[in-house]
């Protein structure tokens, strides 16, 4: 009975944010655990998600969350980058990486459309998710949404070092110099690059001794 009257307290997303806000750790995965039926009524969009991940402090009762909502309900209501965004940015360290574990490969790469929403996406992950991300997406399947040097200069920014080389070497040498009208754009586009990309694409390009 008592498990029923909890179900029949909370039973919007306020209910519930308003209830994790006080209590603990153990409690509040507790308290997910006994409506976990009803999560998917209550949770109905990303940042609603993103609100109820916010009031909880363990990571790891977060990835209980999503485990519980699970992959195809998820999908249900990420529909493009900055969904995805809205969960990242309450997720840190590994849990970063088990979310993205729980979408799978494939759906992982139907989100992204170009190459400005796997930036927005990079932009909260640590350097070892990063890497992990783009070991899923692949490097090749990357390069073949750079169309622009906008696209080139934005992608290659956002990657670490390690993943920058690889990415360059996916490129011919002339594939690169034909992303830019002339020597003055290409000039402006090494200007906004960190110092440690600067140098390893000139030594790429063979411009740098």
């Amino acid at each position: 009975e008592k498990d029923e009257d909890i179900k029949d307290i909370i039973n919007n997303n306020n209910w519930l944010k308003k209830c994790l806000s006080c209590l603990n750790d153990k409690n509040s995965f507790l308290l997910l655990t006994k409506i976990w039926d009803k999560l998917s009524k209550i949770i109905t969009n990303t940042l609603e998600l993103a609100e109820i991940l916010s009031k909880i402090p363990s990571e790891e009762n977060k990835i209980r969350l999503l485990k519980i909502l699970r992959t195809n309900y998820l999908l249900k209501i990420i529909h493009d980058a900055r969904d995805l965004w809205n969960i990242l940015e309450w997720l840190y360290w590994d849990s970063q990486k088990q979310f993205i574990d729980i979408i799978w490969q494939e759906n992982i790469k139907k989100i992204f459309l170009s190459t400005n929403e796997i930036i927005i996406i990079l932009y909260y992950l640590t350097n070892e998710n990063k890497d992990y991300l783009m070991n899923i997406l692949w490097l090749d399947w990357v390069k073949y949404k750079i169309k622009t040097s906008r696209n080139f200069l934005d992608m290659y920014r956002w990657l670490t070092d390690k993943k920058a080389v690889e990415f360059l070497k996916k490129f011919e040498i002339s594939d690169i110099k034909h992303l830019f009208k002339n020597q003055q754009e290409f000039y402006k586009f090494m200007l906004r690059l960190p110092k440690s990309k600067e140098k390893l694409l000139l030594k790429y390009l063979n411009l740098w001794n």
